[in-house]
């Protein structure tokens, strides 16, 4: 495939993709670092962007053993999503880093809005009533990994290996009371839905990306067996769901493209207090020449990743041209950044469920 010819200040790529009904795709991922402002900032001024803009990341990156640790950023090898994802990595901070046994991490981007309950290390003690959670310790930080969120693995009473689908590297999940006793509880809560006893099975809750072998989003990929196997493979399944490619907890997936602009509001996440601005509001334009004609598409903004550390947010903005039958006679694939005074109107968005769109010629 030619070489991606980048007229933008930041970093893109160009890859191979499928769409779901298994056409060929050639996707454009442009994406953008800017750095977060300081607390009490003025939220209407623009982000600045970080002076050497990072690659995209193109593959998973992990807290620590790809089977053992939850992600940091999933390698963003999609075809396309619907809407946007929002993904918070980082630590929870306390305010002006005194130490707390409780705190309240708020987010909120655009339709976005997620809350977090977030405890100091707590254990199950065994005593006359029952078991009962020990007092929080204090903190001044804690990681925002689903590590600290309920799940986690352990062996049924008959001797079997159970685990939380939905979150197998977390900590919560206990076979009997015997098992809890002295066990820690989850530091990332769902504030309306506490863990009150050793049985309890709340859902999962984070702010940062899901693995796609995690429940729910493992079963959205459809049904792998052995008709799939013998009539569909490499295809997708036919029961495959295209929200698969959304990665974002539940909460912080705009089921619609954000456009740039929106407001950022952020709590919990800098001794220093709230952060607020708005996304930055650029536009781009990808052009894809083949030997008997050019394909125009705008990209769609469809990933917001914010950092604690360092402080940043990065916009991934994608385009799929579609490339059935054409990837010989493809020449050039050109992107930039629409000016002020061009409208998306004469382009055509990209599709994410895989078909052509109206693309200008």
């Amino acid at each position: 495939m030619p070489d991606l010819d980048n007229l933008t200040s930041f970093a893109a790529v160009d890859f191979l993709s499928m769409t779901p009904e298994g056409a060929d795709a050639i996707v454009v991922l442009l994406s953008a670092q800017f750095h977060l402002p300081e607390p009490k900032s003025d939220p209407s001024r623009p982000l600045v962007p970080v002076d050497e803009p990072p690659d995209p990341p193109m593959e998973d990156v992990y807290h620590g053993a790809p089977d053992r640790s939850s992600l940091v950023v999933e390698g963003q090898t999609a075809c396309g999503r619907a809407g946007t994802d929002v993904y918070v990595t980082g630590e929870a901070t306390a305010p002006g880093s005194a130490p707390v046994t409780e705190l309240i991490v708020r987010v909120g981007v655009g339709p976005c809005r997620k809350e977090l309950l977030v405890v100091g290390d707590r254990q199950w003690e065994n005593r006359l009533t029952g078991l009962w959670a020990s007092p929080p310790e204090p903190f001044v930080t804690m990681p925002l990994a689903y590590e600290h969120s309920f799940g986690g693995s352990t062996t049924s009473l008959f001797g079997r290996p159970l685990f939380e689908p939905r979150n197998p590297v977390g900590r919560g999940l206990h076979a009997s009371r015997q098992d809890a006793a002295g066990r820690q509880l989850p530091n990332l809560e769902d504030p309306a839905d506490r863990i009150a006893r050793w049985s309890d099975r709340p859902s999962p809750t984070g702010l940062g990306p899901i693995a796609r072998s995690w429940e729910p989003r493992r079963s959205l990929a459809g049904t792998f067996d052995e008709v799939w196997v013998e009539e569909r493979a490499p295809l997708w399944p036919v029961d495959f769901d295209a929200t698969f490619f959304h990665a974002a907890s539940p909460g912080l997936v705009a089921p619609s493209p954000l456009q740039g602009g929106e407001a950022v509001i952020l709590d919990g996440l800098h001794p220093g207090g709230r952060i607020a601005c708005r996304l930055p509001r650029r536009r781009f334009l990808v052009t894809a020449a083949f030997r008997d004609r050019t394909d125009r598409r705008t990209m769609r903004l469809d990933g917001v990743w914010i950092q604690t550390t360092p402080p940043t947010v990065t916009l991934f903005w994608r385009a799929a041209i579609p490339a059935v039958g054409r990837l010989s006679q493809h020449r050039q694939t050109v992107v930039r950044e629409l000016r002020s005074w061009e409208d998306d109107g004469p382009f055509a968005p990209p599709d994410p469920a895989g078909g052509d769109g109206s693309p200008s010629t």
